[in-house]
């Protein structure tokens, strides 16, 4: 009974997960996304919104397995099944995970020498950002969550303060009324959007986790995400103009146009913000593959597990983070948005096919 008390406090609520995955999402918006897909005019806006709508979509099987199973995530209703159905599952997922993981460490650390350190060194930047990430997964899913209110608080700060200085730097002149000026354009745009949404695979694995009706999450989730890359779009438009295209990091660059008397400059308060959500999704993810270790092997404790997958991470980091060159032909890859499509898609219509089909052969006897 009291283990049970522990399980139920442990759970997150769906707006704590909420909060999780904007900082998730709105980091990779910040530091992943490639420059070439966050350029000026009115393409974007319509890219966003279509590959919301696809994002949807593509949440569907997921869906429908928490409803169809109470709750239960892919992997927990998959080695439910079979345990080598189970181990697959969680391999496919694991290593999905992990290409996110990669992403994300080596967005950072990129980030961080673009802006604020361009003298640090790639061996120790990716040593402690993995480091602080693999602390944050053995703390638990409930720190993680609260450690993003936090950084959400902080990026209210940021646009609240970036309002109150940037105001008279607007210009309406640079939003013009257009469609779709660049086809090929908007495509790649559109597709490397959907590639960013890697809370899918999260949501995959920690289904379990949420005290209740975990679609929710997908349903608050979405729409805000939303409203948000729309306004900082917006945001980027009316301030840098066509400007906009030649920065590789539009928000930086305007709080370091901003002028305050508390702070002077807002870029520092701004790679902090992204600092910490990049740090937060990569303990998610660690936390992730720490608990698919703990449900195909059984084992609750899963410490040593997630420190030495912190180290596989810190490894795959620094073969395909210490040239650029190398880390663009990952991110390529990455853009095609596979990852997304095979543990965020794939798998949840292989578990409700199983699942039916174990209820069939049920009915059958």
């Amino acid at each position: 009974m009291a283990q049970k008390g522990r399980e139920a406090m442990s759970r997150i609520s769906n707006r704590q997960l909420v909060i999780t995955f904007l900082a998730c999402r709105l980091s990779a918006e910040m530091m992943t996304l490639s420059a070439e897909t966050v350029l000026y005019g009115p393409d974007r806006f319509a890219a966003i919104f279509l590959a919301k709508i696809i994002a949807a979509l593509l949440y569907i099987p997921l869906i429908l397995v928490t409803l169809r199973f109470k709750g239960d995530s892919p992997i927990t209703c998959a080695f439910r099944r079979n345990k080598v159905f189970g181990a697959a599952v969680g391999v496919i997922l694991a290593v999905t995970l992990t290409a996110a993981a990669v992403q994300t460490v080596i967005s950072i650390e990129h980030y961080i020498t673009d802006t604020l350190l361009n003298n640090i060194l790639t061996i120790s930047g990716i040593a402690v950002l993995v480091a602080v990430s693999v602390y944050g997964a053995l703390k638990g899913l409930s720190a993680v969550t609260r450690s993003s209110v936090f950084a959400a608080a902080v990026f209210g700060l940021l646009i609240f303060l970036i309002g109150v200085t940037m105001w008279d730097k607007v210009n309406p002149d640079f939003i013009y009324p257009a469609f779709i000026e660049d086809g090929r354009y908007f495509v790649k745009c559109t597709l490397s959007e959907i590639s960013m949404n890697s809370e899918i695979l999260i949501f995959a694995v920690i289904t379990d986790e949420i005290r209740s009706k975990p679609h929710k999450t997908v349903l608050y989730y979405l729409p805000l995400l939303l409203v948000i890359l729309e306004f900082l779009n917006l945001l980027y438009n009316l301030i840098l103009g066509p400007y906009m295209s030649k920065v590789e990091y539009p928000l930086y660059i305007i709080a370091a146009l901003s002028d305050i008397v508390i702070f002077r400059r807002l870029d520092g308060i701004d790679a902090i913000v992204w600092l910490m959500c990049g740090i937060i999704k990569t303990a998610l993810i660690i936390y992730c593959v720490g608990r698919i270790y703990s449900v195909c092997s059984k084992r609750p404790d899963t410490k040593k597990a997630v420190v030495v997958y912190g180290a596989f991470i810190f490894m795959l980091c620094m073969v395909l983070g210490s040239d650029r060159t190398v880390y663009e032909h990952f991110r390529s890859v990455m853009s095609g948005g596979i990852h997304i499509l095979l543990g965020g898609v794939a798998v949840p219509l292989t578990v409700l096919v199983a699942g039916r089909k174990k209820q069939s052969e049920g009915e059958k006897k």
